[in-house]
C-alpha cells in the first residue's frame, strides 16, 4: 500500500502531465487533491497556479503562486513565477520586487532568461528605458544573440533618440536574417525619425533588393511615398502609394486583416486626392474583404495606356546597346559577340540551360471563404470617417447625417465628437430648418464635455466650430482668448479667415 507522500507524488507528476497536454481542469482538480493531502507542499500550490494562468484566472493563480512562496521561500523560481503572473495581472511594482529577489536568490537558466526578459518588457512599459535595456543584455549575454531582444532594444534606441545604437542594431538583425525585413525595418524607422530621407529610401531599396517581401515592406514604402508628398506636394506620390497596396496585395499571402487595412489606407489616399467615388468603392471592399479579395478589386483603375516606343526610341536603345557591348568586348564587340554565340550544326547551344516551359500561369492566392471576419472597433471607426469626407466630398449630405450617426456610436470620444459635429454641419448644408436648433444643442453638448473635463481641447475645438459656422465670431474669439497661446493662435487665425470670407460674401 502506497504511503501518502507516495500519493502526493503521484498526484502533481499527473498534474503536471494534464498540464502539458492542456487538459486544464484536471490539472487543477488533481493539484487540489495534492495540496489537500500536503498543504505544506509548494508544488501544489505551483501546479494550481499553472492551471489557473492557463485558464486566464490570475488572481487565482497569483494566490497559489504566493503560498508556493511561503512554503519555499529561498527558492528564485518560485519567486519568478509569481513575478511573472503579478506581471501578467499588470501589478508592475510588486512584479519588479519578486523578480528582483528571484535573481538575487537564482534561478534555473531557462528562468533566468525569460526573467531578464520579462523585466525588460515591465521597465520599457513604465518608462524606466536604462533599465530596460540592461536587462536586455543580461538576457543576450545568457543566450546570445536573439531577434525577439534585438527588436526591443531597437525600438527603445528609437525613443531615446540614439539613432547610432539602434542603426548598429538594426545591422546585427540583418546579419542573422538577412531575408527578413525586420532589420530593414528598423533602419528605415529610424532613418525617417532622424529625417535622413535619402538614407531612408535606400534601405526599402535594399530590403526590396534582398529580403523576402512582406506586407510590412509595402506598407513602409506607402508611409514613404506620402512622406515625400508632404514634402513637396507632387500628387504623383499618391498614385505611386496606391500602385504598392495594389502591388503587395497581387505579391504576398496576405491575411483577411492585411487587406482590411490595404483598402482603408486606399481609401485615405483616395479621399486626400478628392476622389470620393473611389473612396466609397475602397470602403465597401473593406467591409467585405474576403470576397473582394478574392473576386480580384482593383484599386488602381486600369486607365493607363501602354507606352507606345517610336523609331527614335528604338535607334537610341540599339546605339546604346552597341555602345555597351564595345565596353564589355573591345572594338569590335558585336562581331566578336556573334562568333562567340555561333551554334552547332544542328543549330544548338549546347552551354545554354534548358529552361522548361511553365504548362500554366500560377493561380492566384485567394482566401479562405470560411473565415469568420469581424471589423474591430477602430476599422470601424476609421471607416465611418473616410465615408463622412467621401459623401462630404460628393455633397451628400443625407449620406453624411447616416455616417456619423453611426460614428457618435464609437467609444473613442474624438471619433464620437466629429460624428456629433458632422451631422450638425450636415444640417446647415442641407439647408434644414432644424440647423440653428441643431447647432445650439451641439454647442450645449461641447459646453458640458468641457465643464466635466477642462482639459478636453477636442471640445474646445468642435465649439468654436460650431461659432465659425453660426457666424458667432465675437463668441469664438472670446472662447479662443482662454487658451494657451499656442493653440490660441492658430484658432485665431482661422476664424478671421473664415470671418473675412464670410464678409466678402
Amino acid at each position: 500500500m502506497s504511503t501518502s507522500q507516495e500519493r502526493v507524488e503521484q498526484l502533481l507528476a499527473d498534474s503536471h502531465f494534464a498540464f502539458i497536454n492542456s487538459r486544464n481542469d484536471e490539472a487543477l482538480c488533481l493539484a487540489e487533491e495534492a495540496i489537500r493531502l500536503a498543504d505544506r507542499d509548494p508544488e501544489g500550490y505551483k501546479c494550481a497556479g499553472n492551471a489557473y494562468m492557463s485558464m486566464g484566472i490570475y488572481e487565482k493563480a497569483v494566490e497559489n503562486y504566493k503560498k508556493a512562496v511561503e512554503f519555499d521561500p529561498n527558492n528564485g523560481n518560485r519567486y519568478f513565477i509569481l513575478g511573472y503572473a503579478l506581471a501578467t495581472c499588470e501589478i508592475m511594482a510588486e512584479a519588479i520586487k519578486n523578480l528582483a529577489r528571484a535573481e538575487e536568490l537564482g534561478c534555473s537558466p531557462e528562468n533566468t532568461v525569460q526573467l531578464y526578459n520579462l523585466l525588460g518588457i515591465i521597465c520599457f512599459d513604465i518608462g524606466r528605458y536604462k533599465d530596460a535595456l540592461v536587462n536586455l543584455e543580461k538576457a543576450e549575454k545568457i543566450i546570445g544573440i536573439d531577434m525577439d531582444i534585438m527588436r526591443r532594444k531597437a525600438i527603445i534606441y528609437g525613443i531615446k533618440d540614439d539613432i547610432r545604437n539602434g542603426l548598429l542594431t538594426a545591422n546585427q538583425m540583418k546579419l542573422v536574417a538577412p531575408s527578413e525585413y525586420i532589420g530593414y525595418q528598423v533602419a528605415f524607422k529610424l532613418l525617417s525619425q532622424a529625417n535622413r530621407l535619402e538614407a531612408a529610401e535606400r534601405e526599402l531599396e535594399m530590403a526590396g533588393k534582398y529580403a523576402e517581401a512582406t506586407m510590412d515592406y509595402y506598407f513602409d514604402c506607402v508611409t514613404f511615398e506620402l512622406q515625400k508628398y508632404d514634402n513637396d506636394k507632387d500628387k504623383q506620390h499618391y498614385k505611386t502609394a496606391l500602385a504598392l497596396i495594389e502591388m503587395a496585395l497581387e505579391n504576398v499571402k496576405v491575411s483577411s486583416t492585411e487587406v482590411i487595412e490595404s483598402y482603408i489606407n486606399a481609401a485615405e489616399i483616395y479621399l486626400q486626392m478628392e476622389n470620393a467615388n473611389k473612396t466609397i468603392d475602397c470602403l465597401n471592399a473593406a467591409q467585405n474583404p474576403i470576397a473582394s479579395y478574392n473576386l480580384g478589386f482593383d484599386i488602381v483603375d486600369k486607365e493607363f495606356e501602354p507606352v507606345r516606343l517610336t523609331e527614335y526610341d528604338v535607334e537610341e536603345m540599339m546605339e546604346a546597346d552597341k555602345e555597351r557591348i564595345a565596353e564589355e568586348y573591345g572594338e569590335y564587340g558585336i562581331e566578336e559577340l556573334a562568333e562567340n554565340l555561333e551554334p552547332d550544326e544542328n543549330g544548338a547551344r549546347e552551354y545554354f540551360t534548358v529552361i522548361e516551359e511553365e504548362d500554366e500561369a500560377k493561380e492566384r492566392y485567394k482566401i479562405d471563404e470560411s473565415e469568420n471576419v469581424e471589423l474591430t472597433s477602430e476599422y470601424v471607426d476609421q471607416i465611418n470617417r473616410l465615408y463622412i469626407g467621401a459623401y462630404t466630398l460628393n455633397r451628400d449630405f443625407n449620406k453624411v447625417i447616416d455616417y456619423a450617426r453611426k460614428l457618435q456610436a464609437s467609444e473613442n470620444t474624438q471619433n464620437s465628437y466629429i460624428g456629433i459635429y458632422s451631422e450638425t454641419n450636415a444640417y446647415k448644408e442641407l439647408g434644414s430648418p432644424e440647423a440653428e436648433q441643431k447647432y445650439e444643442e451641439t454647442v450645449r453638448f461641447f459646453r458640458n464635455a468641457m465643464i466635466k473635463d477642462p482639459s478636453d481641447m477636442a471640445a474646445v475645438t468642435f465649439r468654436i466650430q460650431c461659432y465659425m459656422d453660426m457666424g458667432q465670431y465675437d463668441e469664438a474669439e472670446q472662447l479662443c482668448n482662454l487658451l494657451s497661446g499656442e493653440l490660441r493662435k492658430p484658432l485665431l487665425e482661422k476664424i478671421k479667415e473664415v470671418k473675412s470670407g464670410g464678409e466678402d460674401h
